[in-house]
């Protein structure tokens, strides 16, 4: 390809003044394979807009894939046109490029411009970059990161951390979550080996930043042999450096891709849970999808999933199985991403909109001594670390209780129904304890919450925010994963001035007294639970709502709030 080979080498390097011999690179460590089956289709397909040249670089052979797309005009010209009658002739086009090297036992690409979309997505090795952040980045520089909570809520936060603020101030010491992208500052001990350490370590503010994904951005050398020398000690940094104490539990919670060998055989497994046909090796239960969490409680359910219809007032399990049972295992989760569920409030109005069945589906499968669990439509791998440390939350969270009991459920004046619902035994405990609040279902609307927010279910002897639930093997999960995001979301709203005021006068409306306490916002929330199928304990707590609890005591406890849990009998 001499077009390609040419280019390359009459281009001249543009000038960086902080270090000409290094440049900041996207490096992608590939699966071992045939070049060829590196190679994304469309680069196979039509290698006339894909030329290839065969190129060594530091006597290492390689590939090296460029394109450049046709020009077409600047899009925003036709808005200035539109406003000023001025024609603008301006032209663009995008270049990119990727250069394929296999080092040693491992092979790499370095991608330029938009050169990562001719890499083959099955191919690359999702792990390095987060592999490579664990043993080089210190903890106490990370500027950026890019994570998910696994709970049933399973939102994605992004945050940029001010300089001179540790990474822990945002939640995550010690919390087991999905981070996709950490960016911050390498340890300088461990990037020793690197060139741009070899030539700028000894300057008094040396940095070496790193940005890593699922690649790796990076300054490397610009000379082939000390290229190479690099990418071998990235390689040495990836397998055999200790990894951080501190950065440890990055590690514990992975996703599992669609591309990824296990994924099939994971949607296959869930699919003969679902039906009932494998009760040993997993579990599943109804989940609630994030969007539902701020704002008025479901009260009915409108369910389409394959050729099953329903409107119902309790989502349960028997309405996602009906709508795959006559279905082929093999097509159950197609059948569940293509049906929809929407919930509204109690006048009728939806509340979170039309939303795939299958997000409202939790589930875990056990293959062997591993666990999987799929959350918000994802599966994520959990390591033996993750399921000790929700262990040992899980407990601290039970232990924590707060100085006063509540009144058995039962004891609270039953509806015309038989029942004793949430509404009842919330009334039924601020009749019998002139300490306790009663806030049910009083909604807070304010700018930031325009559906409104239930602050919580209880004002406690003490100004606690008291939510309260019931649950049985019947509810499952989603009760209480919705129950811990609501505590979160509570905290977060009252820090709100609006939403504050407008609470306090909610209180004042009832009590006085009490309003002119709230001085500032609650430093204590309880999650007040019963279960009236058998004593709740931490063993008892169902799996999914494990993960919900911690997610929201480290969340909550990063605030300064105290957590506790009160087990109603």
């Amino acid at each position: 390809m001499p077009d390609v080979a040419g280019r390359v080498s009459s281009g001249r390097i543009p000038d960086q003044r902080s270090d000409p011999a290094t440049w900041k690179m996207r490096l992608y460590r590939m699966q071992r394979a045939d070049l060829n089956e590196l190679l994304a289709p469309k680069v196979l397909e039509s290698p006339e807009d894909h030329p290839r040249a065969n190129v060594r670089v530091g006597g290492i052979p390689g590939v090296l894939i460029a394109g450049q797309t046709p020009e077409s005009d600047v899009e925003w010209a036709k808005a200035v046109r539109s406003l000023t009658d001025i024609e603008l002739p301006f032209q663009k086009t995008t270049a990119a490029a990727a250069l394929l090297l296999p080092v040693d036992d491992d092979t790499y690409a370095l991608t330029f411009g938009q050169g990562w979309r001719y890499l083959r997505e099955s191919r690359i090795d999702h792990e390095f970059g987060l592999a490579v952040a664990v043993r080089m980045l210190d903890p106490e520089h990370i500027r950026e990161i890019t994570r998910r909570s696994l709970s049933a809520r399973a939102r994605i936060d992004r945050n940029v951390v001010p300089g001179g603020q540790e990474l822990w101030a945002y939640g995550l010491h010690l919390h087991a979550e999905l981070v996709r992208r950490l960016t911050g500052i390498a340890r300088r001990d461990v990037a020793e080996g690197l060139t741009y350490t070899r030539l700028r370590g000894h300057r008094k503010n040396f940095q070496l930043t790193l940005e890593c994904g699922e690649a790796l951005s990076i300054r490397l050398s610009l000379d082939g042999r000390d290229l190479i020398s690099d990418l071998r000690e990235l390689s040495r940094i990836s397998r055999y450096e200790k990894v951080h104490p501190d950065l440890e539990p990055l590690q514990w919670v992975r996703q599992v891709t669609r591309h990824d060998e296990r994924y099939e055989s994971l949607n296959t497994s869930l699919s003969e849970v679902l039906k009932g046909t494998d009760n040993i090796n997993g579990e599943v239960g109804i989940t609630v999808p994030g969007r539902y969490f701020d704002g008025p409680p479901v009260q009915r359910y409108k369910v389409q999933i394959g050729d099953y219809h329903a409107h119902t007032e309790e989502l349960s399990l028997d309405d996602i199985r009906a709508g795959v049972m006559t279905r082929p295992t093999t097509d159950a989760l197609e059948v569940l991403r293509g049906g929809r569920i929407r919930g509204y409030d109690e006048d009728g109005e939806d509340v979170g909109e039309d939303t795939p069945a299958l997000q409202w589906l939790a589930a875990e499968v056990r293959e062997g001594d591993r666990h999987y669990v799929l959350l918000d439509s994802e599966w994520y791998e959990l390591g033996e670390e993750y399921i000790r440390y929700v262990d040992a939350v899980v407990r601290e969270a039970f232990n924590s209780k707060p100085p006063w009991s509540l009144p058995s459920w039962n004891h609270a004046p039953k509806s015309t129904d038989g029942k004793v619902h949430e509404s009842d035994y919330n009334s039924h405990v601020a009749d019998c304890n002139k300490g306790f609040l009663c806030l049910n279902e009083k909604l807070i609307h304010s700018d930031l919450h325009k559906r409104g927010v239930e602050i919580c279910d209880l004002l406690g002897p003490n100004n606690e925010l008291v939510h309260v639930k019931k649950v049985s093997s019947k509810t499952g999960s989603s009760v209480l994963s919705h129950l811990f995001a609501q505590g979160v979301v509570a905290v977060d709203s009252l820090s709100d001035q609006d939403t504050w005021a407008r609470f306090k006068e909610r209180v004042r409306e009832q009590d006085e007294t009490r309003a002119s306490a709230l001085v500032s916002p609650p430093t204590t929330l309880v999650y007040a639970i019963h279960r009236s199928d058998k004593e709740l304990t931490p063993d008892t707590l169902f799996t999914f709502a494990r993960s919900a609890l911690v997610s929201a005591w480290v969340t909550l406890r990063t605030r300064r709030v105290n957590v506790q849990v009160a087990v109603i009998p």
